[in-house]
């Protein structure tokens, strides 16, 4: 999303709710039940936000799940055992392997083979 469009989203009030329901629907809030604006008040800017909120949501789910939960346990537990340049170390790796997990997702998106990977792609073990 570029700065315009969300400048423009912070100052429309009406958009700006939209958005925050839209959200809302996608995590479990009230929000959801709510029905869409009528068409006489059809906002671009909302419309885009609904579209997008869904395939955003799954990109950071990608990222949140790149590292399975048995591996951050057992470099949690190593932490106090290790400098702090180490322990930083550790949650620098996992950030960089859940933001490359969410960059293939969001390539994904947007490749019409649906992310398949070619025969170039270093594949995990």
């Amino acid at each position: 999303m570029d700065n315009d469009m969300l400048s423009s989203l912070l100052r429309d009030p009406a958009s700006l709710q939209n958005a925050i329901q839209a959200v809302s629907g996608m995590l479990g809030g009230e929000g959801a039940a709510s029905e869409p604006p009528p068409p006489s008040d059809y906002d671009p800017t909302a419309d885009l936000m609904q579209r997008a909120l869904p395939v955003i949501g799954t990109i950071v789910q990608s990222g949140q799940q790149a590292v399975r939960q048995e591996k951050r346990a057992l470099l949690g537990a190593l932490k106090p055992f290790v400098t702090d340049a180490v322990a930083g170390q550790f949650d620098h790796a996992i950030r960089l392997v859940s933001m490359a997990r969410m960059a293939r997702a969001a390539l994904g998106q947007l490749d019409p083979q649906g992310g398949q990977p070619s025969e170039t792609d270093v594949q995990p073990r």
